[in-house]
């Protein structure tokens, strides 16, 4: 086990996590945790586009270091661009070095995030060891964190970094505080669907490009959220992420009873709409985790990924559904009998929301989340 290493009270800490949006999501308890222990050091955060704005809407964060690498991308597949690239690239190292930070906590582990961390120029840069990153990411950090379990919750995975550095804190509650703004683009939506009954239910059944695996079926999603408006009297919201589109419309095509879609224009919107709703239901996804720390219940679809290592934030009030099955949890993209994914009916999942749903009216629970985003009172349930 590495001791812990006690960091300057007024340093400089880099924290890389580029993505993607569920483990950027993951890692802002141990973030809100370091502030805590080093309330006087400044903490900056390297993050791709996507996520950058779900890390801007932490206080706790100085400063946030977007990594442009759609852009990049794009750049580097017209050769005619490349002088600028290069020049682009240089200027954002010289940039990052300028910062002069003493710490990286590198929470990604993978050989980009290592040669950053490298890049900043930091003599203490901390990761996982061996086993616990990918590519060789491990070369790169003087110092190794050893989680002690390969299937540990995500969460307490990212909590491990900070205990190294002096943080011995419990897990804290770091509910996502979408801005006025994002509020206020929601209430639009709002309005335009009024009347609205309760309980509302948001339905994500996408997932990110080339994680088809992980999705549960359109017919089965329409065959439950017509029994969630005829059982509760549900208001049934379909939101969907980047490509999602085809499947929402899908979903309410197969439907009787009415829908509604939405896609809010970015991470925040959605977290707002979020913490209008009254319950989520979808797969293990970014948006699920993104509900989860929008303090939202939710009814998680699992299937071949692993309910443990990638279970909804602790202090979240939710629900698993899953099969247990001899080759589940994988990481078989090509697989195609989907055992994991058939077995799970509509009746299953049906029975796991209005159970929940129940137990969040009988005990009242749940109380809406302030815009200051004050934790509301939750109890964790497994299925």
């Amino acid at each position: 086990m590495m001791k812990p290493v006690k960091l300057p009270e007024k340093g400089r800490i880099l924290i890389i996590r580029l993505g993607s949006v569920g483990d950027v999501v993951r890692t802002l308890p141990a973030v809100s945790a370091l502030r805590a222990c080093y309330p006087q050091a400044t903490i900056d955060w390297v993050v791709q586009e996507l996520s950058a704005d779900v890390v801007r809407s932490m206080h706790k964060i100085d400063d946030v270091i977007v990594l442009p690498r759609k852009r990049w991308v794009r750049m580097i597949k017209k050769p005619a661009y490349y002088p600028r690239l290069f020049k682009e690239i240089l200027g954002w190292i010289r940039s990052l070095r300028r910062r002069r930070y003493d710490t990286v906590l590198d929470f990604h582990g993978i050989l980009k995030s290592g040669i950053i961390g490298v890049l900043s120029g930091a003599k203490r840069r901390v990761g996982f060891k061996r086993g616990y990153c990918k590519e060789f990411n491990f070369l790169f950090n003087r110092y190794h964190v050893d989680p002690g379990d390969p299937r540990l919750n995500r969460v307490y995975k990212n909590l491990k970094m900070v205990h190294t550095v002096g943080c011995e804190s419990p897990l804290p509650r770091e509910w996502l505080t979408p801005s006025e703004k994002d509020f206020k683009r929601i209430e639009v939506f709002w309005q335009e669907i009024q009347p609205v009954r309760s309980p509302v239910i948001a339905i994500q059944p996408s997932s990110s490009k080339n994680t088809d695996f992980k999705r549960w079926f359109p017919d089965r999603y329409a065959q439950l959220c017509d029994a969630l408006v005829k059982t509760l009297g549900a208001t049934i919201i379909l939101t969907w992420g980047p490509g999602g589109r085809k499947a929402v419309e899908e979903i309410q095509g197969l439907m009787t009873q009415p829908s509604h879609i939405a896609c809010p224009t970015s991470l925040m919107e959605l977290s707002a709409l979020f913490q209008k709703c009254d319950m989520y239901i979808g797969g293990d996804t970014g948006p699920m985790h993104l509900a989860c720390f929008s303090g939202l219940p939710a009814v998680v679809i699992y299937g071949p990924t692993d309910a443990r290592v990638n279970a909804p934030y602790p202090h979240s009030l939710h629900r698993i559904v899953r099969v247990d099955l001899p080759c589940s949890p994988c990481r078989d993209k090509t697989c195609t009998r989907l055992d994991c994914m058939k077995m799970i009916t509509p009746e299953m999942v049906l029975k796991e929301v209005v159970s929940l749903w129940e137990e969040v009216q009988r005990e009242k629970t749940v109380v809406p989340l302030p815009a200051s985003g004050e934790a509301r009172r939750e109890v964790a349930v497994h299925s």
